[in-house]
């Protein structure tokens, strides 16, 4: 009776008979009859599979030697459970029989139906009910000397003669199957959390279901219950996640729902985590009848800030003032002047050639030239129609030498003075260009710039032949100034012939600029994410070049303040970028020294976390996928692609599934936390629950949070 009582509470309390035991779902399904380090060969039965609700293809089953009620007496050896995939029917010795006597049956007895066909000769068709299911070996669960439950991804040995008992789990112990993390990583990861700022590590949020096939009709009889496959937080911060599959069969889902649940997380841990999505479809921050009427932006508006190219209610412009943003204005005007791909000119080369790096205010002749040079460039965006906010001024810095050898050509000769002295002319051209003394330089109205730097173009023409105007011995002017002066003035600089200038530019980018952009849209982006919030920008209008480098520049400014922040000894925020039709950004042949692929590579080290989203996993550069940690996987319909996935992981057992089954978000997920591929049914993005997930969370009011107001 004591002995009864020890194997009842052993079976209680131990993790491997928790997983066997008929209590928990278990059930018969066969013996192992031939057994490798990496396959196993499962005798099974018709009627066992039946009892069992199927075997469905890529199903686990567990193959252990001992009795579950015995699990604490039995010998060491056997106290560990295989974890197998099916993967497909295997051939036994006695097949070959059963199907020669049914052939022979049916040639017979054509029209009639021999009773044990019926099920009315019961030794014949037992007989005729026996076959193989061929398994992978994916691990092994043993408990390794503790309560623990453990995992090892491999089978340490096997033995020719100690046939195991296989076993289909039930719900119980199929969600500790695919949800089991070991506990050493578990307790890694939660160190890792705290060490990257969290306050408490976060808990697994739901993904979706277990779902092994396309039918499912097994799985989805009454009083089945769908088994949830929960992901950790962890695995997505600072790592890389490929979401792959054909258009419509769930990407944008997938991504929504990584979206909500890390927003979740960081309430949970008390941490900010700012998330960032390159809106190429405008699909998240617009609402659409895919999500019922919202997106999420609506669902987590109070947390959301709203960019896209032009006024709209509820979003922020992500237009540039060309004015402030002079680099990235000029990028888009350049990308403008070359897309039609017709040759240019020798100063509409120079001019999209030029620099207008900032150089550094302790080297005052270069940090001169500079000022000078944007001083022509603004004045010919004025030219060009490009608008200034109201009383706006130019500024630039130019010697008295300089402004009285402008005296003779501005002033008439009747109003010169032959003893004016060096600041005498200096002054009367000022006041004659109206120029507003500053306390180093001179600002002007737009317009008055205009005049005054056409008026030094038309001088310097005519100066050339003598080596133009001289600062010292040194000619005033160098080689980018001629450029953007002869694109003021419209004409050439060496032949001056007219050339396409400011309507050609203003028309080729003026709708990338704003005087209301921002100065700097990257460090605004950088600090929204930094603390905490949801930025998406929609990207869904605009040329597509055009749109790439917006892209491009808003992930190369946050990469480059985050790795700043690295190398100085502090903390980088937890950030989370998330890019759809990446093949576009970081494909095959991409430059690895590159904007998308450096923050692809060395992101993590910097706290930024990668999702990108493509239909073509072989377009995406060899060097990006080696190193992507999760793969969420839906349908693909190209061998090629398949093949290229089949690399990595354990994909290769999914590939004809893969191809074959274009079920909305039925997907195969390999996360970091995770030993192997589980296939699972992605939940669908739904607003209504997210959104009251969210309140919940709120209540619990984190320190870092404050709601904001953006008109959503």
């Amino acid at each position: 009776m004591i002995q009864d009582l020890v194997s009842t509470l052993s079976a209680g309390t131990n993790p491997l008979s928790a997983l066997l035991d008929e209590q928990s779902g278990a059930s018969l399904v066969g013996y192992t009859i031939h057994t490798s380090y990496d396959a196993v060969t499962v005798m099974t039965n018709d009627k066992w599979r039946e009892d069992a609700g199927g075997i469905p293809m890529n199903s686990y089953l567990l193959a252990c030697s001992a009795d579950p009620s015995e699990m604490v007496k039995a010998n060491p050896i056997d106290k560990r459970i295989l974890l197998l995939r099916v993967v497909g029917r295997a051939e036994l010795a006695t097949d070959r029989d059963m199907v020669r006597a049914v052939m022979e049956h049916f040639q017979d007895k054509p029209d009639t139906r021999d009773p044990a066909f019926r099920m009315e000769e019961p030794i014949s068709f037992s007989m005729l009910q026996w076959s193989g299911i061929e398994c992978k070996v994916l691990g092994t669960f043993f408990t390794n000397g503790s309560s623990a439950l453990t995992f090892g991804a491999d089978a340490e040995d096997f033995f020719a003669a100690r046939h195991m008992v296989v076993r289909k789990p039930g719900s119980a112990a199929l969600s500790t199957i695919v949800n089991f993390v070991d506990p050493i990583r578990k307790a890694k990861a939660d160190k890792d959390a705290i060490a990257i700022g969290m306050k408490r590590a976060p808990s697994p949020f739901e993904i979706g279901t277990v779902r092994f096939t396309s039918s499912n009709q097994l799985a989805l009889r009454p009083g089945q219950s769908q088994v949830p496959v929960k992901i950790f937080p962890g695995d997505f911060l600072a790592r890389r996640t490929a979401v792959f599959g054909m258009t419509r069969t769930g990407k944008s889902n997938t991504t929504k729902t990584m979206v909500s649940a890390v927003a979740l997380s960081a309430f949970e841990s008390d941490t900010p985590i700012g998330q960032i999505i390159l809106d190429i479809n405008g699909e998240y921050s617009n609402a659409n009848n895919q999500d019922g009427g919202s997106s999420i932006a609506d669902v987590f508006a109070d947390n959301t800030v709203r960019y896209r190219i032009g006024a709209k209610s509820g979003f922020r412009d992500v237009r540039v003032n060309f004015f402030e943003n002079l680099e990235v204005g000029h990028q888009f005007i350049a990308e403008g002047v070359t897309a039609d791909g017709s040759n240019l000119s020798e100063d509409l080369k120079s001019f999209v050639a030029c620099d207008f790096t900032r150089p550094d205010q302790s080297d005052y002749g270069s940090y001169g030239r500079w000022k000078r040079k944007v001083a022509i460039y603004r004045s010919f965006l004025a030219n060009s129609g490009f608008k200034t906010k109201p009383n706006y001024k130019i500024e630039f810095e130019i010697n008295e030498a300089v402004l009285s050898f402008l005296y003779p050509h501005v002033i008439a000769e009747a109003d010169r003075d032959a003893k004016a002295t060096l600041p005498q002319k200096a002054r009367a051209v000022v006041e004659f260009f109206e120029l507003e003394p500053m306390n180093k330089g001179f600002k002007a109205e737009p317009s008055v710039a205009v005049r005054f730097w056409l008026k030094v173009r038309e001088v310097e023409k005519l100066l050339e032949s003598t080596g133009g105007i001289k600062k010292g011995k040194d000619t005033w002017l160098g080689p980018e100034d001629h450029a953007l002066l002869a694109m003021l003035a419209g004409r050439s600089h060496k032949s001056d012939t007219p050339i396409r200038a400011g309507n050609y530019v203003r028309a080729s980018a003026s709708e990338f600029h704003s005087p209301d952009g921002s100065n700097d849209i990257v460090s605004e982006i950088y600090d929204l994410l930094s603390s905490g919030r949801i930025v998406i920008v929609d990207l869904s209008v605009g040329v597509p070049k055009i749109r790439e480098t917006m892209a491009e520049r808003i992930a190369k400014g946050i990469f480059t303040a985050s790795s700043a922040k690295f190398t100085s000894g502090q903390s980088a925020p937890r950030i989370v970028l998330y890019v759809e039709e990446a093949h576009n950004l970081i494909g095959k042949k991409a430059d690895l020294n590159t904007t998308w692929p450096r923050v692809a590579k060395e992101g993590a080290k910097y706290g930024m976390a990668m999702v990108y989203a493509t239909q073509e996993p072989s377009s995406i550069h060899p060097n990006i996928l080696s190193n992507t940690e999760n793969f969420f996987v839906t349908h693909l319909n190209n061998d090629d692609e398949i093949r290229t996935l089949s690399k990595y992981y354990d994909f290769g057992d999914f590939a004809p599934s893969l191809k074959r089954c274009q079920d909305v978000g039925f997907a195969r997920i390999k996360t970091l936390s995770a030993n192997f591929t589980t296939p699972t049914q992605i939940m669908l993005f739904d607003p209504a629950r997210v959104g009251e997930e969210y309140r919940r969370a709120k209540s619990s009011s984190s320190s870092w949070f404050s709601p904001l107001n953006e008109g959503v």
